[in-house]
């Protein structure tokens, strides 16, 4: 007897045996009990989920000896033969190579004609979209109303490419894409009968390469069993499965998102250069990552302010993936914003096609982790507002304890007498205090720019808020051409509404030129390296150039 392939041994040969599309097979059975068959059926679904498994066995279903039954016994004739394929009255059919009108003309033509030797004449239609349109036309009326004795069943992979005359005279089941668990469970029995010992992080790696599939898990599957046998001494585990089918190690995964949270580039590249010298494919590391930061996201999601076992319930609902790897997701995503998480995936998923194209794409990769660690961590618009409010209120109490302590100084200089050193240091931190929280303040408030309009703050950048009062914003700024870009009546409009977002208020706000004294005093630092706007010392180290002088344009 010829080797029959595991997706063809192992087939299910009853509804109950199919995973996965329990609506559909109990919809199916129901309907054979309640005698609410169907002239014609559509099944539709993604490549590997059962619709041609369905069909043969509601086939079996109608023609069984003991039928029409909703569980076919698969021992009489008429059963064996459709399982065998060599069943006259159930005629299956290639939509792809029997696409003409010529063809449907003779199906039309043979419809006539009552079943030979079972209750029911079936076609079952195999990718049904390559029909030509002309041939659905000639085979409109009799989809509509075939004899008694004829159903149809009709398979496709992309319904959408139906004519709406076809899909109204059919009952549409759509086959979803068959869970993770599900998968690993019906490998884990293949592989008992086989005599196949496999790990069960193993069977995990193979049904996530399936992708939903089902043949595609039992491909693989015999993929493994051709290369390791079942005379093994030692089980199959994750580890052997990246030397056979090339598959991305998950805990490498782990340790890439890791190194990006810590913001640590080096041990990113060197991540990189590991599995490159192992020989994986780059590309498609690059397109599990692109899932894996999706799946933070969601582990994220899931457990924001929920009691844990709750969030591991819900990640579980939300995740296809085995309890121990959603754990692993929530326990790494617990520190780490959505704002920053929505960040790593859209930046990853817009590289992930450039790593496709390109020529070198280990290259694009290793650029690619590296922005992503470098990448700032953003904050919740809330929490930033929040800290602002704190600030606000120190910053309050801290002007009226000085206020408070320059009233107590006031009669001791007016009588000539020198203060107190101690209350003297006071009120010189406390000034020097609100400088640097005035500092922070406008360090936050260019930040909060830089995420919406960078060329705005980049102009920002080089000034300073001389002056922070409730209902205004006095801003220096070193340079003329920011003063001029900033003076801009659209620039001065958008920035003036970024305050009253950032401040919670209406804010006037004042330009001012930094007097040219300090600018000059400072040409001398520059043109020496030592000090300079952060974009002086970026142009220098792209550069690697050196300031001879510096010009200050005059007012």
């Amino acid at each position: 007897m010829s080797y029959l392939v595991l997706a063809r041994k192992w087939r299910p040969q009853n509804f109950e045996d199919v995973s996965g599309q329990s609506h559909i097979t109990r919809t199916l059975q129901n309907a054979i009990r309640a005698g609410r068959i169907a002239h014609a059926y559509l099944f539709t679904g993604v490549r590997g989920v059962g619709k041609t498994t369905a069909a043969r066995i509601l086939a079996k279903a109608l023609n069984c000896a003991k039928g029409p039954t909703p569980t076919p016994c698969n021992e009489c004739v008429q059963c064996k033969e459709i399982i065998q394929g060599n069943c006259i009255d159930v005629i299956e059919i290639d939509g792809a190579s029997n696409r003409g009108i010529d063809e449907v003309r003779q199906i039309i033509e043979n419809v006539r004609y009552q079943p030979a030797r079972c209750a029911f004449k079936i076609y079952i239609i195999d990718e049904v979209h390559q029909v030509t349109k002309d041939a659905f036309n000639a085979l409109l009326k009799t989809l509509e109303e075939p004899p008694a004795s004829v159903k149809f069943i009709l398979a496709t992979t992309e319904p959408h490419r139906l004519p709406e005359t076809i899909l109204s005279r059919c009952q549409r089941f759509d086959f979803r894409r068959i869970s993770l668990k599900e998968i690993v469970q019906r490998l884990g029995d293949i592989s008992v009968r086989e005599g196949l010992k496999i790990s069960q992080g193993a069977l995990i790696a193979v049904a996530r390469e399936a992708d939903g599939s089902m043949r595609d898990a039992q491909s693989l599957l015999e993929q493994v069993l051709s290369c390791f046998g079942t005379e093994q001494a030692t089980e199959v585990d994750e580890t052997s499965l990246q030397e056979v089918l090339g598959l991305a190690e998950r805990r490498m995964l782990f340790e890439i998102s890791a190194s990006i949270i810590a913001g640590d580039c080096k041990r990113c590249l060197e991540l990189v250069t590991q599995a490159a010298e192992q020989g994986r494919d780059l590309t498609r590391l690059s397109k599990d990552l692109v899932e894996h930061f999706r799946n933070l996201l969601v582990a994220q999601l899931c457990g924001q302010k929920k009691p844990k076992d709750l969030a591991d319930q819900e990640r579980a609902e939300l995740l296809d993936l085995p309890d121990q790897e959603v754990i692993a997701l929530g326990s790494q995503a617990a520190n780490v914003s959505i704002d920053t998480l929505l960040d790593y995936f859209e930046l990853m998923a817009a590289g992930e096609d450039e790593i496709a194209r390109a020529a070198n794409p280990r290259f694009i990769l290793e650029t690619l982790l590296v922005r992503l660690a470098m990448l700032p961590k953003t904050l919740p618009v809330s929490q930033l507002i929040e800290r602002l409010t704190q600030l606000e209120t120190r910053l309050v109490s801290e002007r009226e304890a000085a206020s408070v302590g320059m009233k107590a100084l006031a009669p001791r200089l007016s009588s000539n007498v020198s203060p107190d050193p101690v209350e003297a240091i006071t009120a010189q931190s406390s000034a020097s205090a609100i400088s640097q929280d005035k500092d922070q303040v406008w360090r936050m408030f260019v930040s909060f720019i830089g995420k919406e309009k960078k060329l705005l703050a980049s102009h920002l950048e080089s000034g300073s808020a001389v002056a922070i009062a409730p209902e205004s914003l006095t801003i220096e700024i070193a340079e003329k051409h920011h003063l001029n870009y900033l003076q801009d009546l659209e620039n001065l409009t958008l920035l003036r509404s970024f305050a009253k977002r950032f401040f919670s208020r209406e804010m006037t706000i004042q330009l001012t030129l930094l007097d040219a004294a300090p600018a000059k005093s400072q040409q001398g630092a520059l043109a020496s390296g030592e000090s300079g706007s952060e974009m002086v010392k970026e142009a220098l180290r792209i550069f690697g150039g050196s300031i001879k002088g510096v010009r200050t344009d005059k007012i």
